[in-house]
């Protein structure tokens, strides 16, 4: 638990599945995540609005703020909606490096696309982030519309997360992150 709390191991050809707490309720875990993200239930009081949640190895729920409504510029806003339209609420889930000494030295650095999410909760869809540990996948996808899977973690996730994953999608949309092209790639 030290290491995994005060670890340095944040370059991205350092990436590893992080060591996490497996919970006997993850499924009541993520859905409290769910719920949150969707702004119903637990929620962040000292930054009301629209968050991206975290849940990290450790099984904290972190809030990541969105910039205030009509803060961002329409052409950032136009081109998010490119990327996902507004007009149908979406459940994104992703999948990344969230190991907590990663997250809290620079997020965008653990989560290269966490700007992507940003823009997605930003516009009014339900956004929550978490590492693909086996005893998490299952939870951590279901009820998603889309995942976005960092390509970094890829190598670290259990060979049929791609077949677990959409099973427990509602509309199975997956996409990898190529963290040298920032780029996403269509896989489902």
């Amino acid at each position: 638990m030290f290491k995994r709390l005060f670890g340095r191991r944040n370059d991205e050809t350092d990436l590893h599945m992080p060591e996490v707490d497996e919970l006997p309720n993850i499924e009541e875990l993520f859905e409290k995540a769910r719920k949150a993200a969707a702004g119903e239930g637990e929620q962040a009081p000292e930054q009301p609005g629209q968050h991206v949640i975290v849940v990290t190895p450790g099984r904290m729920l972190m809030f990541q703020p969105c910039p205030p409504p009509g803060s961002m510029p329409s052409s950032q806003v136009a081109s998010i909606q490119q990327m996902i339209s507004p007009k149908v609420k979406r459940n994104v889930a992703a999948i990344a490096y969230t190991e907590l000494s990663a997250l809290t030295s620079g997020i965008s650095k653990a989560v290269p696309f966490f700007g992507f999410l940003l823009g997605f909760a930003y516009i009014g869809h339900a956004v929550w982030v978490f590492e693909g540990h086996p005893s998490a996948l299952t939870a951590g996808c279901r009820g998603a519309d889309v995942l976005i899977v960092d390509g970094g973690m890829v190598p670290h996730l259990q060979k049929d997360w791609m077949a677990i994953a959409s099973s427990v999608m509602r509309t199975p949309e997956i996409y990898v992150h190529d963290r040298a092209t920032y780029s996403l790639r269509k896989v489902s």
